[in-house]
């Protein structure tokens, strides 16, 4: 059983762009759906004990984002949300070395309203 909990994060709308993003995924690449399901298993047995290549922080942000990884560039964007629960907010497949700077700016949005909300 799982020791940690894994939300999709919906702003107040109800819009998420990482369920777009899988949805996209199930259409065009179901392999790399796949590759993130089973990301996203280990971040819920492993929580913050996971550490690179699977995950890192990623500096420079206004917010602690954190980076799931996998070798075919796909990545998703997330925080710790108390003891045992992570937010998932965003996820791409990189085509080059950099992140896309619109997408770490939703997840550091995100994670400013989930920390409003929580308040």
């Amino acid at each position: 059983m799982a020791q940690y909990r894994v939300e999709l994060y919906r702003d107040a709308r109800g819009y998420s762009q990482v369920l777009e993003f899988f949805n996209t995924l199930k259409r065009s690449n179901p392999k790399l759906l796949a590759f993130a399901q089973r990301l996203l298993k280990n971040l819920e047995e492993h929580g913050p004990d996971l550490r690179p290549p699977l995950a890192k922080p990623l500096k420079g942000l206004q917010a602690p984002i954190w980076e799931l990884r996998h070798p075919s560039g796909l990545r998703l964007y997330y925080w710790r949300q108390g003891a045992t629960l992570f937010v998932v907010a965003a996820g791409e497949v990189k085509k080059d070395d950099k992140p896309d700077p619109a997408l770490l700016e939703l997840a550091v949005r995100a994670y400013r309203e989930s920390q409003r909300s929580a308040n």
